[in-house]
């Protein structure tokens, strides 16, 4: 309604209709008040925007027990977000109750001493190749958790005990002699696979620890086995000054006398070109005449002196030391028709299992690139060792942490089916794992296949 007043009217007109519009007024103003009243008492609306529910949470159950979190006011055993008794739980919080959570893939450790700067380089090789044949193959069951250890003594040992704590279901560690023989005091019960051979050997018959070695003593006797297999007797051994040839001389000696071989001579070798004669010299005398065979024990340099003073047609034996696989045809003419064991990785890279990894970075040094090729086996054997289930659950090791068994092999010397690996042909031996390798020849100075590993 609306009131207009006129300024026209006399003072009397005006005054009669005064209680006449309040009269009106007041009528007016109590047929409002319920409704002013109702609005009142009506909740404020707000302008935020509604909170959404919670998802549930993401993060998968841990591998190993851990303990409780505290509780707190957020708790679903809190009375404030207990849900009534008898209410049926809908919506997301039903979705979330009813999605099972995602596991993530159980870990195998790799610890290595990527911080030392003695071994780093190494280290870091061994780890691409672990690395790449874990993306290859395995990525999805098991994660593969690299620890940089300090050195292969103390940090290492304290790392190896972390991994176990951690949850993994197997560990990778010692990648020299010290470092493979602290892994075979820390290994319990988890399977644990050492790059080296430890020296002490006392823990051979453990169930849980494995070792394999690219160490060229076993090349050694390898080629000693290859010259005794076809049907040598008598060698002359001619080994350079190095204290890794004189090693080399030891280990195929060693393997030879065991084979019922016998030694005709030794021709220490410096590599002089003046000693060239001497060694010529020497083959001739008696004793060495009788030799049927010659084995090397010498790096490429002395050897390719060494080689053209031996007797012609007289067959020569070698390891891979006496090689540089990236070397060409001129630089291998003077090592002709030596034989020699040497890895998959080097001699037949065209092989299926070989050809399946990616080659590391240009410039690596070719005794880098041989662990590199050891880091892809060693993930290929763990991966076989923890990938059959066995019939145990959990057991719990002697600091309290819960360790799963779940996927342990339940005796090391079951039988384990052969790799053909990029280091060799692997197989089990108790708890060693042994390399068979092709034999090579050198012809026209290009590395040939004389014998297929068996």
């Amino acid at each position: 309604m609306v009131l207009v007043l006129n300024s026209s009217n006399s003072t009397e007109s005006t005054a009669a209709r005064t209680p006449i519009l309040a009269g009106r007024v007041i009528r007016r103003a109590l047929l409002m008040l319920p409704v002013l009243l109702a609005s009142v008492a009506m909740p404020t609306v707000s302008q935020e925007k509604p909170v959404p529910p919670q998802k549930a949470s993401e993060t998968p159950a841990p591998l190993i027990v851990a303990p409780s979190p505290p509780a707190s006011a957020a708790t679903p055993s809190s009375p404030a977000s207990a849900p009534a008794s008898g209410a049926k739980e809908s919506g997301p919080a039903k979705q979330a109750a009813d999605t099972p959570p995602v596991e993530k893939p159980k870990s195998i450790a790799l610890i290595l001493p990527l911080s030392s700067k003695s071994l780093g380089k190494a280290a870091e090789a061994a780890k691409a190749g672990f690395l790449a044949a874990a993306e290859l193959n395995g990525k999805a069951q098991f994660e593969a958790r690299v620890y940089l250890a300090d050195d292969e003594a103390t940090s290492m040992a304290l790392l190896y005990r972390k991994a176990v704590t951690d949850g993994a279901v197997a560990i990778v560690a010692g990648l020299t002699r010290d470092g493979a023989t602290i892994v075979a005091r820390e290994a319990g019960l988890l399977p644990t696979l050492a790059l080296n051979t430890p020296a002490d050997l006392s823990r051979a018959d453990a169930n849980s620890f494995f070792h394999i070695t690219l160490s060229l003593d076993w090349d050694a006797r390898l080629a000693a086995r290859a010259a005794a297999a076809e049907g040598f007797r008598n060698v002359a051994v001619v080994v350079g000054n190095a204290t890794l040839a004189k090693r080399i001389q030891e280990a195929f000696e060693k393997e030879w006398l065991k084979l019922g071989g016998t030694v005709a001579t030794r021709i220490v070798f410096s590599g002089d070109l003046d000693d060239g004669p001497k060694v010529k010299t020497a083959m001739e005398k008696p004793d060495a005449a009788k030799a049927d065979v010659v084995f090397l024990a010498a790096d490429m340099s002395v050897a390719r002196f060494a080689r053209p003073f031996l007797p012609q047609g007289l067959p020569v034996y070698a390891t891979a030391q006496t090689f540089d696989p990236r070397a060409g045809a001129v630089e291998n003419l003077d090592l002709d028709s030596v034989k020699y064991p040497e890895i998959p990785w080097f001699a037949e890279r065209d092989h299926t299992a070989v050809m399946a990894y990616a080659r590391p970075q240009d410039g690596l040094p070719t005794e880098y690139e041989r662990l590199y090729a050891l880091g892809i086996d060693a993930w290929r054997i763990v991966y076989a060792l923890v990938g059959t289930p066995n019939v145990g659950q959990t057991k719990t090791a002697a600091a309290g942490v819960v360790v799963s068994t779940a996927l342990v092999r339940s005796n090391a010397k079951q039988p384990f089916a052969p790799i053909d690996g990029v280091t060799g042909r692997i197989t089990l031996d108790g708890n060693q794992f042994l390399r068979a390798l092709p034999l090579l020849e050198m012809r026209d100075g290009r590395p040939q296949v004389a014998k297929p590993a068996e």
